[in-house]
């Protein structure tokens, strides 16, 4: 009898086990998913800045001069109030930004005030937005200097634009 029982509940056990089929597709295509390819940006530098101070794959590249500092970065695009908040410390709704095209991409360009060491620090930023990435030059000067610079800045930033496959990236004047 206990044999019984113990073939039954052996039986009922193995019962709720069976063969679940899988099936696998093959293709001929790769599946890996394609990676966006950064743009190169275009910038017309004057000779003072010919050189960076310092570069690096995340953070982009720094440029110093005597009287103001320059950076240009590329980050993911997507989530634009991320990349002002990155690049200047501020919410992008406590800034004006003036939005144009510049070719394909968007065009987003705001100024900003913030305290720096020994005075007020004035910036002005820019961000070309192609769908995939962000390209980002923003420039940071002391307040009594900022009028002395306005017109440099306004060259490098008309400057600012992605290369064409064609085209070079030029950085000296």
């Amino acid at each position: 009898m206990k044999k019984i029982v113990v073939m039954i509940l052996l039986a009922l056990l193995l019962a709720g086990c069976g063969e679940e089929k899988s099936m696998e597709t093959i293709s001929d295509e790769q599946a890996t998913p394609v990676v966006a390819t950064i743009q190169r940006i275009q910038l017309q530098l004057p000779p003072e800045l010919s050189t960076p101070t310092l570069e690096s794959e995340e953070n982009g590249t720094l440029y110093m001069c005597e009287d103001y500092s320059l950076a240009v970065q590329t980050m993911e695009s997507g989530d634009l109030q991320k990349t002002i908040r990155k690049v200047t410390g501020m919410e992008k709704e406590d800034l004006q930004l003036q939005t144009t095209r510049k070719g394909d991409a968007k065009c987003y360009q705001w100024v900003w005030t913030a305290g720096g060491e020994t005075e007020i620090q004035v910036g002005r930023g820019c961000v070309l937005d192609d769908g995939k990435y962000h390209y980002v030059l923003t420039a940071l000067a002391d307040e009594s200097v900022a009028g002395q610079v306005q017109e440099t800045w306004r060259e490098i930033f008309a400057s600012f634009c992605l290369a064409t496959e064609r085209e070079e990236v030029s950085t000296g004047s």
